[in-house]
């Protein structure tokens, strides 16, 4: 497959990532005064929005990838929302499909302890035939997802942002993310103020609008930024009524009431009423259904603080068992959830990668270029999703950044700080003070 790039602003940039010949795919050859190359050095324009496309069509049914696989990805798909959800009391989204599509494309640069650290993570055999069940996975759902329903639209885009002057991309590397994340290769810097405006301006138009700040400050030493955009809108296959729509209360998490409008609809739906008193009702969208959501409600009994008490993935399986199609009232309130975490890499770092994370002579992600490894130093994730009467809309962007060598701290005591001087093998304090002010 080949995947060809179009150009930006301020220069022609024309990106091979998928190249017929040769061992390596030295895009570096087919750029043209890119501007930060030109002698008009400081043009700070930012660059035009890459153009990207879908897969045309399924690479295979949905039916074909291995329901082991898709349970053990569910599992990561709960524990990732869990470990969110237990920081905040705010509402939470996240898309553990747009994470695991940057850590499916990061994880391919790898053969060793980082790769199969990344495969646990995911719910996948620590293999290479693990990486290549992840790597079908993705295939499977990018080429499905786009092309199910024409009252469904699923824009999915995977791009790798680098300096095209610094490095030259490998190509089996390259030519794996391209067959099966479908991802392109963007020649612009991440960092700085021009980068940030490049892949902000990238993540708006492909998440239509709903994301539009998705790095709040520049990138910093970041060499390769594997980036995934999710736009996601469907209408309801039964759409709620507009009219009848009307203010209710919403008891929050602490127990304040809330006015807000409310969806009513009466219709048969399918509904589960589990043993320990939980409620779900499931909302199909479009004419193929194929996709839905659920909403959940446990137990009167249950401390609203202890809501994610219920979210295992064998309650999950209840409810599925519980379903069946009853005449029911729901009322569902009208909602917008949104959420921009820059620090998704804690949380990664507590679900278990460590050697991914750290850089060495001997260093992970070797397979990406040449002469480097690299190594995982940011993970930012963002989503948005609003749920009216017609149905939803929604939207994730993902970034993993990749840097390949250790940057040290850097502390500048430009304010007032405390000072003392000690014997060490006592610890007795000598001397004890603080510089308050150079007046």
């Amino acid at each position: 497959m080949n995947r060809l790039l179009t150009t930006f602003t301020g220069g022609l940039i024309s990106l091979m990532i998928a190249s017929c010949s040769g061992e390596m795919v030295d895009y570096s050859n087919n750029v043209i005064n890119t501007p930060d190359q030109s002698e008009n050095s400081g043009n700070q324009e930012s660059p035009a929005i890459p153009e990207v496309t879908p897969p045309s069509a399924a690479s295979a049914p949905l039916s074909s990838i291995a329901s082991e696989n898709i349970g053990n990805f569910n599992d990561f798909s709960l524990k990732f929302y869990l470990a969110n959800s237990e920081k905040t009391r705010d509402n939470v989204c996240v898309s553990p499909f747009s994470v695991g599509s940057v850590l499916g494309m990061i994880a391919n640069g790898d053969d060793g302890e980082a790769r199969d650290e990344i495969l646990k993570v995911l719910g996948f055999e620590e293999s290479r035939l693990g990486m290549d069940a992840l790597n079908t996975y993705y295939q499977t759902l990018l080429s499905n997802l786009p092309n199910m329903d024409k009252d469904i639209t699923c824009n999915i885009t995977n791009t790798l942002w680098l300096d095209p002057f610094k490095y030259v991309i490998r190509k089996p590397f390259m030519q794996t993310l391209s067959d099966h994340y479908y991802a392109y290769l963007i020649g612009i810097d991440p960092n700085g103020e021009r980068g940030k405006d490049a892949i902000n301006g990238f993540v708006s138009r492909y998440t239509n609008g709903l994301i539009e700040n998705f790095l709040q400050k520049p990138l910093e030493d970041i060499e390769l930024a594997f980036l995934n955009t999710f736009y996601f809108k469907a209408m309801w296959s039964e759409g709620f009524d507009e009219n009848l729509t009307t203010e209710g209360t919403f008891c929050d998490i602490n127990y304040h009431e809330q006015k807000t409008d409310f969806m009513i609809m009466e219709s048969i739906l399918e509904y589960a009423h589990t043993e320990d008193g939980t409620k779900a009702v499931r909302l199909n969208y479009g004419k193929s259904k194929q996709l839905s959501m659920t909403f959940v409600l446990p137990t009167s009994d249950i401390n609203h603080q202890c809501l994610d008490e219920i979210m295992t993935a064998e309650n999950l399986k209840q409810i599925d068992r519980n379903m069946s199609e009853e005449q029911i009232i729901v009322s569902i309130p009208k909602f917008e959830v949104e959420s921009n975490n820059p620090k998704t890499l804690e949380i990664l770092k507590d679900m278990g990668l460590n050697k991914c994370c750290k850089y060495g002579v001997e260093g992970p992600f070797k397979l990406i270029t040449e002469k480097s490894s690299f190594f995982l130093k940011d993970f930012i994730h963002a989503t948005k999703l609003k749920v009216d009467e017609s149905g939803s809309e929604g939207a994730a962007a993902s970034l993993g950044g990749m840097a390949n060598e250790c940057v040290a701290n850097q502390i500048v005591f430009n304010r007032p700080f405390i000072f003392y001087i000690r014997e060490n093998t006592t610890g007795a304090i000598l001397f004890i003070g603080s510089v308050k002010t150079f007046q």
